[in-house]
């Protein structure tokens, strides 16, 4: 297995074909989510793209934001991970935690939260996130935030 961590700048062609074909597969093709995939947020600079290989494919993915300005029911917090996904014939090999700790090591002290699908909160607990605020439908999935706060 590979790891590569870039910003969109750095990523050739091929990087983004990859991480928008894995995102799909998982996020609309498998899950059916009904909101976009591709946004704004994936060409920003500050944006980080962290991703896992095993040869030439692409298996693992999620992407860290730097916001200027924080949505206010994340708690005023700027800094936060999403997209993650990984190919379902490679889940259980701990490849999504090993993802989170990248993402978590990218952001340092920082204050982070994320938008949880509910089902795999306990994910994120393992990683210090601690549940806030109530469910909520997003992409036609239940979701909880989470924040892990950083050291003080």
């Amino acid at each position: 297995m590979t790891w590569e961590v870039k910003t969109f700048s750095q990523c050739s062609a091929d990087d983004v074909f990859e991480f928008a074909k894995l995102r799909t597969d998982i996020f609309f093709v498998e899950q059916h989510c009904d909101e976009e995939e591709l946004d704004y947020w994936d060409r920003d600079s500050r944006t980080l793209h962290l991703w896992c290989k095993d040869g030439e494919r692409m298996v693992g993915y999620a992407r860290v934001l730097f916001k200027d300005e924080a949505d206010p029911l994340d708690l005023g917090v700027t800094a936060s991970i999403g997209r993650l996904v990984v190919d379902e014939e490679y889940r259980g090999r701990g490849i999504a935690g090993a993802l989170m700790r990248r993402c978590l090591d990218a952001i340092g002290n920082e204050d982070v939260v994320l938008h949880a699908q509910e089902y795999v909160t306990a994910l994120y607990e393992q990683h210090g996130f601690e549940i806030f605020g109530e469910s909520f439908d997003e992409a036609s999935i239940r979701h909880r935030r989470m924040i892990r706060r950083g050291a003080r």
